[in-house]
This record gives structure tokens, C-alpha cells and sequence, in this order.
């Protein structure tokens, strides 16, 4: 039997030594992956969730704005902790704002 790991450096293995075409060399990796996924399956997987990942910094201006709003000049000295617990208690308010069943 050919454990899991055996078959993911086979994968990496074959991908190291492969000749890349010059019409994948682009700024978009996610068709080579779609052209390769069978020759490739769990390296394709992986690289499609890691390149469909938005880049984005939206979220972490927002994190900073709400973590603004919470720690005031009367609050300044509120435990990390504290803090930590209202943005999480924040955000999962405005998630269930925006989607009243997420946890059902």
C-alpha cells in the first residue's frame, strides 16, 4: 500500500523536474493548475485554494477601524485581551446581521 505522503512527493517530484510551457507563464497560475489537476491532484488542489485567496486589505482596515472605535481615550488602558474578545464578539454580530442562520 502507497501512503498519502509517498504520493504527494511523487507529485512535488514530477513537478520539480517538469519542462513549464512558455503559454503558462503568466501572471495567472490557475490554468496550468486546471490543465494539470489530473497529473497533479492534490499539488492542483493546493494551489488552487492558495491563488483564490482575494489580496486584499480590506478586512484588515476594518479590523483596525473597529478595534479604533472600541479603544477610546477613557478605554486606553483595556487588557489585549479585552479587546480581542469585543471584536470577536463585534464580528460575529455583523455576521449575523448580514446572515441570521450562519450557525444553524
Amino acid at each position: 500500500m502507497v501512503s498519502t505522503t509517498t504520493v504527494k512527493n511523487d507529485e512535488l517530484d514530477k513537478y520539480l523536474k517538469m519542462n513549464i510551457e512558455d503559454i503558462y507563464k503568466q501572471s495567472n497560475p490557475l490554468p496550468f493548475w486546471k490543465h494539470h489537476q489530473h497529473k497533479f491532484p492534490c499539488l492542483s488542489l493546493l494551489a488552487r485554494r492558495l491563488f483564490s485567496i482575494p489580496v486584499t486589505s480590506a478586512a484588515v482596515e476594518r479590523s483596525f477601524s473597529a478595534a479604533g472605535l472600541a479603544v477610546t481615550e477613557r478605554r486606553s488602558s483595556l487588557d489585549p485581551d479585552t479587546v480581542n474578545n469585543i471584536l470577536f464578539v463585534r464580528s460575529i454580530q455583523n455576521l449575523l446581521e448580514r446572515n441570521p442562520d450562519f450557525f444553524s
